[in-house]
């Protein structure tokens, strides 16, 4: 089967002329599409995921489909190793977590759409304060914690989050759905879909997805407001060549119910108290990639060449009320708009040579990427109405990188070696209009992998991977005086994936991350500086079962162990914040009489403390403060209708958080004091028509 990457930003007319072509060619005999050997993500296939030297779990279109999961944040928090910090319910603006690594917006991850950055500036900032995915229109996620440093950066300290598309239909075929989440207060959340898409001739398959979420998220002040259009194509141009391509507009209109004091969350934690804080935000975005075999050249077997496009244009603004207290008046409104600008582009070559006793995959590619951002802050004072221009920073980016690796494969290929190496070199030139202010900062960094998979039964497979990761400074680190370099980390990882018979599996992987060089900001000197150190280790654990008695009941269970500490500065010993130490996740699907499918799962996540200081009281304005432990359940009832024309109608109903357990996260960016309530209780009834 071909994987399909999605890479970016050819230009319209140059996809009008694809399809033009394509169309010429309706009468051609097709072969399967080219698929790039050297990948290290793969199909995410069942296959791959069991044999990749690495930690690694996929989120199937089942677990995205049940009936309570409300968004792609909810869904991810059931994999081991992700705590969510959940500000609207909505997963519009995802507050990700892994391993313990934890900054606003999900900063410390590398978050990729089809294989293409999702960050609004993938080097000069990392997080996903736009964040333009809506789960109706994602078919599975890929969450790759360790081993894909070398090809997939920077900023993957954290790891790889991949979400992936639905596979374009050879019949064209049309999917409706309505799913309408009743939450407390009688506030409801609608998001609709529309899917359309198939093969217009024999090698061009398109793909039309339209996927709307309105209504209120269950507080006070919480409309929302989110619309996706997305249009990507499959181009399979001759037997050894093809060209995936897509175009997307995402916009976003949210009001922020943000944090509470203690006392107004204790009277009810449904309210809000601020009433200026909102989000909006909107992004275009292109991408493209080709992909070619190339046959045998020179010592080579087989050559195969990709090579990648991707552009955005994209703006977020968060309007807040000064001062953050969250029981007081604002007397400033802030805006805090951000415009960005990105192109990219990545060739890649796989050359293989399959010998008697080794066998070889050779893999070079190399990226280029600009950026430019405008961050600009505004103040009103309330009480007169004067503005003034508080910050006005421009930033221009330049990224080079470069990747080789090779995949040595022996005994029967039952041991794979890769080593690999990685160079980035980031360049950030920024000029302050208010103050007149500028500087470059350059980060230049070689970051070697190494990893290792051994197939030494049919039962069992063995890995081991070590890897140097690092994340640039981002825009606002390097607005002070000094120099701040890049942000590194050592990750190693060592498990086992244990499948006895059919039906049952056993991931166990140990993990420890070394941070070296986390950037932190020195309020003595007024400047960022590469001081932080800290260290992340544990197990992860996952089981998957389906009784050889009973195989229409499916069983899942895992659980994270996380030992995050710091290891410099005044709080050397304590507690990394915001780290649970325990998460454990427990679900189940079961199908009976014929066409139902039940669903149940559980949460549950162990404390945390919420600053270096690890306080074990929340001081007066709730800023700082122990997070506390919680269980969450969740449960869901499914019937497919299967029509005579072939068509498949499909009724839902799901009830998250079902014993309405009420717990909090600290305040959230920019409500960063007081609680911030998680949601309560909530029931989604939906519809799927497809045909």
């Amino acid at each position: 089967m071909k994987k399909i990457i999605y890479l970016s930003a050819l230009p319209l007319g140059l996809l009008s002329l694809a399809v033009m072509q394509a169309a010429r060619a309706a009468d051609e005999t097709v072969l399967a599409p080219v698929e790039i050997k050297g990948d290290v993500l793969g199909s995410s296939s069942d296959e791959s995921v069991r044999t990749f030297a690495g930690s690694r779990s996929v989120i199937t279109s089942q677990d995205l489909k049940k009936p309570s999961v409300r968004g792609l944040d909810d869904a991810l928090q059931r994999v081991p190793g992700i705590k969510i910090f959940d500000e609207t319910g909505t997963g519009a603006l995802p507050q990700i977590s892994v391993r313990g690594l934890y900054e606003s917006r999900s900063g410390r991850i590398q978050a990729l759409s089809d294989g293409i950055p999702l960050a609004l500036a993938p080097y000069g900032q990392t997080g996903l304060s736009l964040f333009p995915m809506t789960i109706a229109a994602v078919d599975r996620v890929d969450i790759v914690r360790g081993g894909a440093a070398v090809q997939y950066g920077p900023n993957n300290v954290g790891g790889v989050i991949n979400f992936i598309s639905p596979p374009i239909p050879r019949e064209w075929t049309t999917n409706l759905s309505e799913k309408t989440t009743f939450n407390a207060g009688g506030r409801q959340l609608f998001d609709t879909y529309l899917g359309t898409g198939g093969y217009v001739t024999d090698n061009l398959g398109l793909q039309l997805d339209i996927n709307t979420v309105n209504g209120e998220y269950g507080r006070e002040h919480s409309d929302t407001n989110i619309q996706n259009y997305r249009l990507r194509g499959q181009w399979n141009i001759d037997d050894d060549s093809d060209l995936s391509f897509g175009v997307q507009h995402y916009r976003a209109a949210l009001d922020l119910s943000g944090a509470l004091s203690v006392k107004d969350y204790k009277d009810n934690p449904r309210q809000s108290t601020r009433p200026l804080d909102s989000f909006d935000g909107n992004t275009d975005r292109a991408w493209g990639t080709y992909t070619r075999n190339l046959g045998a050249h020179g010592p080579f077997d087989n050559v195969e060449f990709s090579w990648t496009n991707f552009a955005s244009k994209s703006y977020r603004n968060f309007v807040v009320g000064l001062p953050f207290t969250p029981d007081g008046t604002a007397v400033t409104k802030q805006d805090g708009p951000r415009d960005f600008r990105v192109w990219g582009t990545e060739p890649k070559l796989s050359m293989s040579i399959d010998g008697d006793k080794v066998n070889q995959t050779w893999l070079l590619g190399a990226r280029y990427e600009r950026e430019t951002i405008d961050y600009r802050v505004d103040r009103e004072a309330l009480a007169t109405g004067v503005s003034s221009v508080f910050r006005d920073w421009h930033f221009d980016d330049e990224a080079k990188a470069a990747y080789l690796s090779n995949a040595i494969k022996l005994f029967d290929n039952r041991l794979t070696i890769t080593p690999g190496v990685r160079y980035e070199n980031a360049s950030m030139v920024y000029h302050d209009g208010v103050t007149g202010t500028a500087n470059t900062n350059q980060s230049m960094e070689w970051l070697p992998g190494l990893s290792v998979g051994f197939q030494a039964t049919d039962q069992w497979y063995v890995y081991a991977n070590a890897q140097r990761s690092l994340r640039p400074p981002q825009v606002t680190q390097i607005v002070k005086e000094g120099s701040v370099g890049a942000e590194l980390a050592w990750n190693y990882e060592t498990g086992v994936r244990y499948t006895p018979w059919d039906g049952l599996r056993v991931d166990l992987g140990l993990y420890r991350i070394d941070f070296k060089d986390q950037i932190e900001y020195n309020a003595t000197l007024d400047r960022y500086q590469n001081l932080g150190s800290t260290r992340h280790q544990g197990v992860e654990t996952e089981v998957f079962w389906t009784p050889s008695a009973l195989r229409n009941l499916d069983l899942h269970a895992s659980f994270a162990y996380l030992d995050a500490k710091q290891r410099s500065g005044q709080y050397a010993g304590n507690e990394v914040p915001y780290a649970s130490r325990q998460q454990l996740t427990m679900d189940s699907r079961l199908h009976f009489a014929q066409h139902w499918t039940w669903t149940a799962d559980g949460l549950y996540v162990s404390k945390a403390y919420t600053d270096a200081a690890n306080s074990g009281q929340e001081d007066a304005s709730a800023s700082v403060g122990p997070l506390p432990a919680y269980w969450v359940f969740n449960t869901g009832l499914e019937r497919e209708f299967k029509l005579r024309d072939k068509s498949v109608l499909t009724a839902s109903a799901g009830v998250s958080n079902l014993f309405d357990r009420q717990y909090y996260m600290r305040g959230i960016d920019t409500s960063p004091w007081g609680r911030q309530p998680a949601p309560e209780r909530a029931v989604t009834l939906g519809v799927n028509y497809r045909f």
